[in-house]
Order: structure tokens, then sequence, then C-alpha cells
């Protein structure tokens, strides 16, 4: 009865021992990170991208001058 006992122990520590050293080959971080990145939305955080593109000084100036340095 007690060698019963102490093989079942043995033979669990084994099985238990084989799934823990030999598990199946862990997927790199770039693979891990593009799923985990899937479902995370897309938010932009940049408040000008709502500005619109309006200088003042074009609008007030009645002659179209291009700087030449710019």
């Amino acid at each position: 009865m007690i060698w019963g006992a102490i093989g079942l122990a043995v033979l669990g520590l084994l099985v238990s021992g084989y799934f823990y050293f030999f598990k199946p080959a862990k997927q790199s971080a770039v693979g891990t990170v593009e799923r985990a990145s899937a479902g995370v939305p897309k938010i932009t955080t940049n408040p000008a991208d709502k500005v619109p593109e309006v200088n003042p000084l074009d609008r007030a100036n009645p002659f179209k001058y291009t700087n030449p340095l710019r």
C-alpha cells in the first residue's frame, strides 16, 4: 500500500516535471506585442490636428510676396 502511494507520487512528479521543462517553444516578443496591440484602437493625441492652417498675414497682405530665404 505504501509502495503504491510512493509510486504514484513519483509518477506524478515525473509527469509534472515533463510538462514544466518541455513546454512548447515560447513565441517571440514581437509576435506577442502585435497580437496584443491588434485590439487597441488608434488614438491621436495631437490637438493641433484640428487647427486650420490660416496665416492672418497672408490675408492682410495685398501684395503676394514669397520669401526667397524660406
